[in-house]
């Protein structure tokens, strides 16, 4: 008979982990006296917000400290930068051992999708830890309130907005908030942008943000904001945006599924708040969201290589994803997703049932591209952002803009 796998072979050892502020991190910075308990091993977790934490997680890996063992990486972004750099473990030959891998950890059971996006260059780099995109939220009673349908398509958003500033059974609520920090809006223009019949690259694979549909989607996300937004929208990202839909003063959002635990925290919105995939083009008949998921990856540094590959396994095991759906972490394992569990949990409340079906249809029909080919993605973002930005700021009109963008982003290439 095969030998149990033995979980206190690294009895005694302190791994650190550098974590982004995230549903994932804070369920796991609570349940980590769990793994303690199975392990032995000690957990020294930091929990930053994500500027914080990219700054700090690049300069460590820039230093090649050893004080570093585990971090979230999302491999869209930055994967073939840190591999390039030289920042991944490679996981392969841990996977495949007995000695290091659990009998029970069954790789094959995470989403094909985001195993590939895990692996790079024929590397195992990381482990998938949730599922995640940007979802269309809308306050039901305001709407009710304003006698406004609920939005079809992507053309009816202006038109709902006009109607929700101009009902003054609103109160005091926003009309539209999103993301309006540069950084951190091409992640929420992009359905935009591809619902209206746009693309980031052409057929010839360079940029495509001066194609009139690209235009016209880029151009309704910044009026949205510029016409309907709250004060101060350019400092936005999605923290201020979740307060104000959980506190029920925000009528409208295209923010990320992931925020789903933090809107229900608030008293209420499990009743009030619908959500589904952003509407599709009315014109172009065209849905397409983006999707993603977070992994979390090993350091190269690290001395303690093995005993992280054990944190690794013991946090996306299918036990753990379990817990961790009631904290809104949309489950990477199909046995998971698919299990009692989990159907369980979303039939007690309708909007439970809507974040699940959402979520089934983003990872059927979504992309993570959110960006023009270019392995400078980090600049590319911000370029893309910074474009959208000054749109709604008044400070360009939407056509120069995107075709200026366009020039830019071909320099990255």
């Amino acid at each position: 008979m095969a030998q149990a796998f033995n979980w206190k072979k690294h009895d005694g050892q302190t791994l650190n982990l550098l974590l982004n502020n995230h549903p994932w991190s804070q369920a796991i910075k609570d349940m980590s006296g769990d793994f303690s308990t199975k392990t032995g091993i000690k957990l020294r977790i930091e929990v930053f917000n994500e500027e914080q934490f990219r700054a700090r997680l690049s300069t460590m890996l820039q230093a090649k400290s050893t004080d570093l063992d585990v971090f979230m990486s999302l491999k869209f972004r930055e994967g073939a930068m840190y591999d390039k750099a030289g920042w991944y473990a490679n996981l392969t030959p841990l996977l495949n051992s007995p000695a290091s891998t659990s009998p029970d950890f069954n790789f094959n059971d995470f989403g094909e999708g985001l195993r590939k996006a895990e692996t790079i260059g024929g590397k195992l780099v990381g482990l998938p830890i949730n599922l995640e995109g940007p979802l269309f939220y809308w306050n039901k009673d305001i709407f009710a309130k304003c006698n406004v349908a609920e939005p079809m398509f992507l053309e009816d958003l202006p038109e709902a907005a006009a109607k929700l500033k101009a009902c003054p059974a609103k109160g005091d609520a926003t009309v539209w908030a999103a993301r309006g920090i540069r950084g951190a809006i091409s992640y929420a223009v992009s359905g935009f942008i591809y619902n209206s019949g746009g693309d980031f690259s052409g057929p010839n694979g360079k940029p495509s943000l001066c194609d009139p549909n690209s235009i016209k989607g880029a151009e309704m996300y910044a009026n949205l904001l510029k016409d309907y937004g709250p004060p101060g929208a350019a400092n936005h990202t999605f923290t201020q945006v979740i307060e104000m839909l959980g506190q029920g003063k925000l009528a409208m959002t295209h923010e990320s599924s992931n925020e789903f635990a933090n809107v229900m925290k608030f008293p209420g919105r499990d009743k009030d708040i619908g959500m589904k995939v952003l509407p599709k083009g009315k014109a172009t008949g065209i849905s397409k969201p983006i999707v993603f998921g977070w992994g979390v990856s090993v350091s190269n540094f690290s001395t303690k290589k093995d005993a992280a590959w054990y944190f690794l396994q013991w946090a996306t095991s299918a036990e753990m994803e379990a817990r961790l759906v009631k904290n809104g972490v949309a489950p990477p394992r199909s046995s998971v997703f698919n299990g009692p569990d989990f159907k369980a949990w979303t039939t007690e409340l309708p909007t439970r049932q809507a974040w699940a079906n959402s979520l089934i249809e983003i990872s059927k029909t979504g992309t993570a591209i959110s960006y023009p080919p270019t392995d400078r993605v980090v600049e590319a973002r911000e370029l893309v952002g910074g474009a959208v930005q000054k749109i709604f700021l008044g400070q360009g009109n939407a056509k120069d803009t995107m075709c200026q963008l366009d020039t830019e982003l071909v320099k990255l290439q």
